[in-house]
């Protein structure tokens, strides 16, 4: 299912400069952790664009058309709230205001909660299309352990000052 692709490259286009954190192993000052949480923020917001013109495909029947236009919603609503959680991230980065990490980890939930949906709902179109394709490479369980590696990164900095 091309649709299912897609949807998978845009999680992993939007998490993927969260990867990067990866690659520094622990070794990374704020203005590292700011602009990492800055072009995140920017990817998200593209997925969410991208996702909003992303055609359902027209082949396929009505009863499967719908529930595949409420995984673009929910998907497009989870983009946003992480959008929104690494803008409070970055304003955590900068102020120390601890008001901001608590938005941050609101918006990251509401997130995680909207796209786990997402994918779930996508999970059973496929399965009543008794679709035998074997389903993408789940970017989402990465991207997520990429958000805890990005708090990590942060609190390592906190205690350290």
């Amino acid at each position: 299912m091309d649709f299912e692709e897609r949807i998978f490259d845009l999680i992993a286009f939007g998490t993927k400069p969260l990867s990067k954190l990866d690659k520094l192993k622990g070794k990374t000052d704020e203005e590292t952790l700011y602009n990492i949480a800055l072009l995140a923020k920017e990817k998200f917001a593209d997925s969410s664009l991208t996702l909003a013109n992303l055609k359902v495909p027209e082949a396929l029947p009505e009863d499967i058309k719908k529930p595949l236009e409420e995984v673009k919603t929910d998907l497009s609503i989870g983009f946003k709230a992480l959008e929104e959680s690494m803008n409070y991230f970055a304003q955590y980065i900068v102020n120390r205001n601890p008001i901001f990490y608590d938005m941050y980890i609101e918006q990251r939930d509401r997130g995680f909660l909207y796209i786990d949906g997402g994918l779930t709902s996508l999970t059973t179109v496929r399965l009543r299309l008794d679709s035998p394709e074997v389903p993408p490479p789940n970017a989402w369980k990465v991207g997520k352990r990429n958000f805890y590696e990005l708090e990590k990164a942060v609190l390592i900095k906190s205690v350290v000052k």
